[in-house]
């Protein structure tokens, strides 16, 4: 089938029941004069285009575990799925994670079919800018070269331009967008409910994972810039070897600066390690921290379905096990001091009074050992209590505000990691039974029946349905998929005292 557009005519591929258009442009790609430059619409054509092709994805280290062998600054595409009929269906726009700096719209995980299928809906895979080319902030150490702030954001809020003015050719219906995301791509959905630029363009959001706090001020950005710029090989002004750098070059620097301290949220209280290529409050497309827009009522007419995975960390604390880095062996000779230097490290002034909490609250599984309290820690600080603000400051504005918790255990090649970072997604898309699903569910029946359940709920809220359980300004209780309970609190009333001055409510919650 052939969408007519006014950018061109792309042919999709008809496969069990969906037709999928691969490497769909939004943008003019942002190479040579338009590298540090805002996305420009693609000019008008009567070409005819196969859609048959996944896309590069963008710049980034190559990482085969995510799919990734290949990158390039040519990043601009959509991958789309929408069912056979006449429609017009829901749409669904998906943003991906991996921090900032690696992930593509074409990960398996991610493939739209089974969800479009499934839910009569359209799934529209949006690919951004990452690293320093998508969240560096050059204004202020190479102001000759005119980059704008929040490249990757401006690149989102292209994508749901695009949407808007085209879904309809692919069968879908522009009144009826829903944007959702996972991790860093949740962290997106909420910049996006805080920007006036995208105000207009979407319905509805769904965050995995995510939160509305992960963003710098411009400061702390361009200390990010300048430890990029001093790893470039050359010499010369900023500008020059920034223009001058080659893809090779451009990673490694990009690599070295990631380890620079910064501030996450504006706050002094949540250092950021090791992912600090973010979104900046910029005065111009992100005027303000996305969780105070937010609490502002920047968002009061977006319906909201917002939650986390139980056990978030532990993706990332026994990462190194699954990677051969380490052995749970090892991990094990971690002592007290050491565990309660971390929670310091984490939670300036604040670590004592958190181990305490942590040690009382969390029983460390036998088959892994007492890191699993700092586990919960991270989880919370990076995640759970972010989420909360974020549900909070949503649900005074908005009734149609939702929480949900994933608590699906996980245990790829036999390491128990829980319901970790990352297990919701094969649900959301229906892959349990993929080997990437089967690395993170283990596959089979009951998975297949979770993911059946949760693509009801996902394709339902698209629809402007409204989840079977409460709202979450009711009672404050979130849905769990998986083991446990239906319904439970994100945090204990001691967890909630604990976060009260690290992570405070926004002002105008």
């Amino acid at each position: 089938m052939t969408a007519v557009i006014r950018q061109g005519c792309y042919e999709g591929l008809h496969r069990n029941g969906v037709i999928e258009y691969r490497g769909v442009p939004f943008a003019l790609p942002p190479l040579g004069e338009r590298r540090f430059k805002a996305p420009l619409p693609l000019p008008d054509s009567d070409d005819t285009f196969r859609a048959d092709q996944f896309p590069l994805a963008s710049l980034q280290m190559n990482n085969p575990i995510m799919g990734v062998n290949e990158s390039s600054q040519d990043c601009l595409y959509l991958n789309i799925w929408r069912p056979e009929g006449e429609g017009p269906f829901p749409v669904m726009v998906w943003f991906h994670g991996g921090g900032y700096l690696s992930g593509s719209i074409s990960q398996v995980l991610y493939n739209g079919a089974e969800l479009a299928r499934s839910q009569q809906v359209i799934v529209v895979n949006a690919a951004y800018r990452l690293g320093a080319l998508g969240f560096g902030d050059f204004s202020k150490i190479a102001p000759e070269l005119g980059a704008v702030t929040n490249a990757g954001l401006r690149d989102q809020v292209a994508a749901l331009e695009w949407v808007a003015e085209n879904i309809a050719a692919f069968a879908g219906d522009p009144a009826a967008v829903t944007i959702f995301g996972e991790s860093a791509g949740g962290f997106s959905v909420c910049s996006l409910l805080a920007c006036p630029a995208a105000k207009d363009l979407f319905h509805g959001a769904i965050v995995q994972s995510g939160a509305a706090d992960f963003a710098l001020c411009t400061e702390e950005a361009s200390k990010v810039a300048q430890a990029l710029v001093d790893a470039l090989p050359g010499e010369g002004s900023a500008a020059e070897r920034l223009l001058n750098s080659s893809d090779r070059d451009w990673i490694k620097a990009q690599n070295a600066s990631v380890k620079v301290l910064v501030k996450r949220g504006l706050r002094d209280t949540t250092p950021q390690f090791a992912m600090n290529f973010l979104p900046v409050v910029d005065d111009d497309l992100l005027p303000e921290l996305p969780i105070d827009a937010i609490a502002r009522g920047a968002a009061s007419d977006k319906r909201l379905l917002a939650g986390v995975c139980a056990d978030e960390y532990h993706f990332f604390q026994y990462g190194g096990v699954l990677a051969g880095k380490t052995t749970m062996d090892a991990l094990r000779e971690i002592d007290e001091d050491e565990l309660l230097r971390r929670f310091e490290r984490g939670l300036p002034a604040h670590g004592g009074e958190a181990y305490q909490y942590y040690r009382e609250t969390v029983t460390p599984d036998e088959r892994r050992c007492e890191l699993d309290r700092l586990s919960a820690m991270e989880s919370d600080r990076l995640f759970r209590v972010p989420t909360l603000r974020l549900l909070d400051a949503q649900s005074v504005h908005n009734d149609a505000c939702w929480g949900f918790q994933f608590t699906w255990p996980s245990a790829p090649f036999g390491v128990p990691l829980g319901a970790c970072h990352v297990v919701d997604i094969p649900f959301v898309f229906g892959v349990t039974d993929t080997p990437a699903g089967l690395y993170f569910t283990g596959g089979g029946g009951q998975a297949r029946a979770l993911s059946v359940e949760v693509q009801n709920v996902w394709g339902g809220f698209a629809r402007g349905e409204s989840p079977e359980w409460q709202p979450w300004g009711e009672q404050r209780q979130a849905r769990q998929f998986g083991p446990g309970e239906p319904l439970v609190g994100l945090l204990d009333e001691a967890g909630e005292m604990l976060w009260r001055d690290i992570i405070p409510e926004p002002a105008d919650h």
